[in-house]
Order: C-alpha cells, then sequence, then structure tokens
C-alpha cells in the first residue's frame, strides 16, 4: 500500500507487540511492556520518533492524534489538538 508518510514499520522495529493501530498516516504498537512504538508522520507530535513510555494497555489513533490508555485508567494524549481532540491532560 501507500507509505510515502512511512506509516508501515521501519526495518528493525523491535518490540513484543500485542497490538497496533493506525491512522490517516501514522501507526502505533502497543508493546507487551506497556510502552507505544510510533512511526509515520509525526506532525503536531501524532508519532514521536522515541515513542511513549508508559503503563499502557490500550491504543487508538486518529486521523492526527494518537491516544492510549493506562493500566490506571486515565488517557494520555497527544498530536493534533485544534479541536480538544487530543487534550494532554486527558483523564
Amino acid at each position: 500500500g501507500d507509505n510515502r508518510f512511512g506509516q508501515a514499520p521501519p526495518a528493525g522495529m523491535e518490540g513484543d507487540f500485542v497490538a497496533v493501530a493506525a491512522g490517516n498516516d501514522h501507526s502505533l504498537a502497543l508493546r507487551a511492556d506497556g510502552s507505544v512504538a510510533c512511526w509515520g508522520d509525526n506532525d503536531s507530535g501524532r508519532a514521536p520518533p522515541a515513542g511513549v513510555e508508559g503503563d499502557f494497555v490500550a491504543i487508538a489513533a486518529g486521523r492526527e492524534h494518537s491516544l492510549a490508555l493506562r493500566a490506571d485508567g486515565s488517557v494520555a494524549c497527544w498530536g493534533y489538538n485544534d479541536d480538544g481532540q487530543a487534550p494532554t491532560d486527558a483523564s
């Protein structure tokens, strides 16, 4: 398929993945250790190349934002937030 923004995982992407999510031009993968790997278009910070550390149990990717559910029930959001879809202080 179309990979002009790097939506497909880069070669050598390591991790014991348990879930994946795809946004418009970015993708996420949840590792068994609770961290999130990100790749693809990082406009607005939707796919930080270093990933996101945390104790996450689920992930979701919107058109230009990303979400992750923590084990304690709180939510982490990052990426495009002009319409309030990814507040950094979500809970």
